[in-house]
């Protein structure tokens, strides 16, 4: 059968309204143990469990798979399960070699072996067979059914018509001559890996090995698990060895007891307590004395709840995303006061952890209600940055009230730096006045947030001010023209600018005005002086001739010539003049 999970979830998620204190994708559903061998006609249980990571979990779902040739359901035990709600039934079909179920609580739960079922397989045929997890899932108690499975482990089983392999591995013995001993062997000390600390209490599941130094004189060993505190082994050894594995645990205390035996005889036996507990506590239901809404800042929670395999240890209260606070079990009486609340709707959870640090959450939904706002009605548009008397408020707000204030820069993301914080109290008529400090401010925009306070330490919603704006006293007026020190080292350096430029500007316009008159200079002279050259050649050539009349032309023409040349030269100086 395939489940139709999303509808499934949404179902969850809408019975399962409960918050969990942090979410991530590593909670592990398994089958334990992992591998198995039995004999043809023997029954075994496979164990299905969660460990949530620490992570609260409400529901599960399953599809597990079995060689329908080699094994057979025998039941499904849901007695002792952390799900108390069943969307599917767990069902199975031998028919098929399917198993099928969805269940959830009503609480979060966590813990490293959240029992979620028991499946009794009854072995029908020879051959290795894997029991496998599908169609999968784990949610959240986030109230969004987020899927917190990130791996599944699978069982394996062996079936044979003669079964030889135990279930546990046999210990290795050593081969050795004991030394001779004039005393009876001293008490084993004892090591388990999985349970280092025989004094606290495991919520974890699994075969476990022991193991112990082996003194030279030592010749044999006897080991038992059982729930007896003070039980003594036989003197029957099974060998020499110093580790051996044992089967899982079922929940509550065991010891294991183990003793040496030397020439001289059996010594004293040494006993190790091994505390299992993978059972929640007990699902509480929470609630607020002061109800769900309430203006009361600080409001009294009112919860408890019992374990009864290892006992409660401490609660966990959070409110939003905020610290966790834990509370201890010894003198709780049931309530709790929260801390200072600000005003707002949160989620508060409370989470029960057990010895072996199962838990169990629930959660309430809380509106803080604020008091009046006070009301600012004076900040000053305008003040410079080089005084120093300080920011002026004034507003309204209840009679007799505290008042707190804040001074805040503005930035583009309306998160700016507190530059100053204070408080003052109200008058009879809620009247207030505030000034910050005498330091001076840097330019840009202000604001003040004022929000009131009462005894309780109750708050208001905070109120902003218009803005202010700080810039620099003005060096240069003229009517409403103001140039602060800013401005006016601006305009001087503009002034300096256009100064300079015009310097320059006059400099290469004279100066291309000589260039002119030389270049004008240079070319004119060099006209005339050819022109002149050419009519004395012309004269010269004249006095060679016999006639007077050559003479006299060529006389006149150089004449001619010099008098244009004087006005074209006077011409052209008076455009350079321009």
């Amino acid at each position: 059968m395939k489940y139709q999970f999303k509808t499934i979830l949404a179902i969850l998620v809408a019975v399962f309204t409960f918050g969990i204190f942090s979410v991530a994708n590593a909670a592990t559903l398994s089958l334990t143990p992992v591998s198995s061998d039995v004999g043809i006609g023997e029954k075994i249980t496979i164990n299905v469990r969660i460990d949530s990571e620490g992570v609260g979990i409400n529901a599960a779902q399953a599809t597990i798979r079995f060689p329908k040739d080699i094994l057979e359901v025998v039941s499904l035990d849901k007695t002792s399960s952390a799900f108390s709600f069943w969307l599917d039934e767990p069902t199975f079909s031998n028919t098929d070699g399917v198993i099928t179920f969805t269940g959830g609580t009503p609480y979060g739960v966590s813990g490293s072996a959240v029992k979620v079922l028991n499946i009794e397989f009854k072995a029908k045929g020879n051959g290795n067979g894997t029991v496998s997890l599908l169609e999968t899932a784990v949610t959240a108690s986030d109230g969004s059914g987020t899927n917190v499975l990130s791996k599944t482990n699978d069982a394996v089983i062996t079936v044979s018509s003669q079964r030889v392999v135990p279930k546990v591995p046999e210990p290795q013995q050593i081969v050795r001559t004991p030394v001779a001993s004039e005393k009876l062997p001293s008490k084993p000390n004892l090591k388990v890996s999985l349970y280092p600390d025989e004094t606290s209490w495991y919520n974890i599941v699994g075969q476990f090995t022991a193991s112990w130094d082996l003194p030279l004189d030592i010749s044999g060993i006897n080991t038992v698990v059982n729930k007896n505190p003070s039980f003594i082994p036989g003197e029957q050894s099974e060998g020499l060895f110093n580790n051996k594995t044992f089967d899982a645990l079922s929940d509550g205390i065991s010891y294991l007891h183990v003793r040496f035996k030397n020439n001289v005889g059996w010594g004293p036996t040494a006993h190790y307590r091994l505390a299992v507990d993978t059972v929640s506590p007990a699902g509480f239901d929470l609630s607020i004395i002061e109800g769900n809404q309430t203006d009361n800042p600080t409001p009294t929670l009112q919860f408890k709840t019992s374990d009864a395999r290892s006992g409660l240890k401490e609660y966990q209260v959070r409110v939003g995303s905020g610290d966790l606070i834990k509370i201890p079990v010894a003198g709780f009486k049931g309530s709790f006061k929260l801390p200072l609340q600000v005003p707002g709707k949160q989620k508060v959870f409370v989470k029960a952890v057990d010895q072996a640090d199962n838990g169990i959450e629930s959660s309430v939904d809380m509106e803080i209600l604020p008091i009046a706002s006070p009301a600012i009605t004076f900040v000053p548009s305008q003040i410079f940055s080089e005084d120093e008397q300080g920011v002026v408020v004034k507003g309204t707000a209840l009679p007799n009230i505290n008042v707190l204030l804040k001074l805040q820069k503005v930035a583009n993301n309306n998160q700016g730096e507190v530059i100053a914080n204070g408080s003052t109290k109200s008058d009879e008529k809620g009247n207030w006045e505030f000034t910050f400090g005498q330091q001076p401010l840097r330019n840009g925009q202000y604001v003040v947030i004022a929000q009131s306070q009462d005894d309780r330490g109750a708050l208001s919603l905070a109120v902003e001010s218009s803005k202010i704006n700080v810039k620099s006293k003005p060096i240069i007026q003229i009517g409403a023209f103001q140039l602060g020190m800013g401005g006016a080292i601006i305009l001087l350096l503009l002034l300096l600018v256009g100064g300079f430029g015009g310097g320059v500007w006059f400099y290469r316009k004279r100066q291309a005005k000589l260039n002119m008159r030389v270049d004008f200079t240079e070319s004119e002279t060099s006209k005339i002086f050819n022109l002149i050259s050419d009519d004395v050649k012309k004269l010269s050539d004249a006095f060679k001739t016999p006639t007077e009349g050559d003479d006299e032309y060529a006389l006149g023409k150089l004449q001619e010539n010099i008098k244009k040349m004087g006005a074209y030269i006077k011409k052209g100086i008076n455009k350079i003049k321009k």
